[in-house]
């Protein structure tokens, strides 16, 4: 029955968002620590291969400057031109890759540089320089270009800049700094490389990991695609199982009439003729029921619900007036030209008020009033039946929405239950209260629908 199932088939589809929306921001998510851990990890690897590079250098340079006796030229500069002196920068300068020596004494002050223009030179503030004077060797891949002791290096400025401390004996005082700038051909391509494997090993990583992201995405949207069918079914038994129950439970009322018409016919002879129009009518109303749910269960379309509330309440007062007068009650009705439209089909809006005006009309007796109200305030639609009849039970009254829970001797407990179920489908709500002085009011709340565009 597409149109009467049509509000549980307009949820399919969200899975798919979802799973949309979930994929998107994985990927995202998978992408974001995939680059994040693989510049970590290229920072890492190319500061452990710097550093170790220096220290490689620190431990040649402190040898060299032992053997040749080199901390007594840092002590006295004067002696910068001694030949132990000259030695020991010849031996660093024959280092791999080297473009220059500097040779700073504890005052930062240039002792011996292999670009004599710079020799007896102090430069600006300088971090790398003073980290080394405490004894830290300092590794600086692609240094800053800026700085006033890089002129005449040339281009392209690209090097390592190694500060590397020199103590007077192994694990004396430091009485100088010499600082190398290299090119290191080799540590560069082992850095690229290792670049290179970092970035393909994230970028592999990543895509595994999107990939059975997807996956397992993919398999839950099946389930959840499986799961969704299962509850469009049981949604469209379980509006069989109402549709059926309603009416069965409204059809019931007027056999039960013709019925006793008929038997009292029988019983009376001629004396008692039988009268015709009421069971014409009695039969109307069933065949009225009956069509209108073959049109709402054959209608192919899976139109959205927009129920007109007005022509309903017209129709649920063209039933209810001719029973209750003939039963010498008296019945009202009041409520305003346009009422607009709600979100639920009109099969089930007319049962709900069929079955709560027969409730009333049950409830009341010869004399009694029954009432039928409409009215609309703040994009809700409130429909109120009262009479003043019995009242509520005294016991009980927490169980009169349950199904199959009646006071009747024949009833069958369906009709306020299925009315209820059918409010809240809506999105409404079933309010049943006692009315004053005695009697019982139910209210029907329902959201109204916008216009219809012209």
């Amino acid at each position: 029955m597409p149109d009467i199932l049509s509000p549980s088939m307009t949820t399919v589809g969200r899975p798919a968002a979802i799973t949309r929306w979930f994929m998107i921001a994985g990927s995202i998510g998978v992408a974001l620590f995939a680059i994040g851990m693989a510049w970590l990890l290229d920072a890492f690897i190319e500061s452990r291969l710097l550093h170790r590079d220096a220290e490689l250098s620190r431990d040649f340079v402190q040898s060299v400057a032992d053997t040749q006796k080199a901390a007594e030229a840092f002590r006295h500069p004067e002696r910068a031109s001694d030949p132990d002196f000259v030695e020991f920068l010849a031996h660093v300068a024959a280092m791999p890759d080297v473009l220059r020596i500097n040779a700073y004494t504890t005052e930062q002050r240039v002792l011996w540089s292999s670009s004599p223009e710079m020799i007896g030179q102090t430069f600006g503030h300088n971090d790398e320089l003073e980290e080394a004077l405490a004894g830290e060797v300092v590794a600086n891949f692609d240094a800053e270009s800026d700085k006033s002791e890089h002129v005449m290096l040339g281009s392209p400025r690209e090097f390592v800049e190694n500060y590397i401390p020199v103590h007077a004996a192994r694990n004396g005082p430091i009485v100088g700094v010499i600082e190398l700038y290299r090119r290191p051909v080799a540590l560069t391509q082992a850095l690229a490389e290792g670049q290179r494997r970092i970035w393909g090993a994230a970028l592999l990583g990543g895509s595994l990991l999107v990939l059975s992201l997807l996956w397992f995405v993919r398999r839950i949207e099946r389930a959840l695609g499986e799961q969704q069918r299962r509850l469009v079914d049981n949604e469209a038994l379980a509006m069989v199982g109402e549709l059926s129950a309603a009416v069965a439970h409204n059809i019931r009322n007027p056999l039960g009439s013709i019925r006793s018409a008929a038997e009292l016919t029988r019983e009376l002879g001629p004396t008692m003729p039988l009268d015709h129009e009421e069971v014409i009518r009695h039969v109307d109303r069933i065949e009225h029921l009956v069509r209108t749910l073959l049109t709402s269960a054959g209608d192919p379309t899976g139109r959205p619900h927009r129920c007109a509330v007005r022509p309903v309440l017209e129709a649920a007062r063209a039933r209810i007036a001719p029973d209750l007068a003939a039963q010498h009650k008296q019945f009202s009705h009041e409520w305003p030209d346009q009422l607009g439209e709600v979100a639920l089909d009109d099969i089930l809006l007319t049962q709900s008020l069929a079955s709560v005006l027969t409730n009333a009309a049950e409830a009341t007796r010869s004399g009694d009033q029954v009432s039928l109200r409409a009215s609309q305030a703040d994009g809700q639609l409130r429909i109120v039946v009262e009479d003043s009849g019995i009242g509520l039970p005294t016991t009980g009254r927490d169980q009169l929405l349950q199904p199959f829970f009646t006071t009747k001797p024949r009833g069958l407990g369906l009709g306020l239950p299925l009315a209820r179920r059918a409010m809240e489908r809506a999105g409404g709500s079933l309010r049943i209260e006692p009315a004053t002085p005695h009697g019982t009011r139910v209210v029907l709340s329902l959201p109204l629908l916008p216009a219809s565009p012209t």
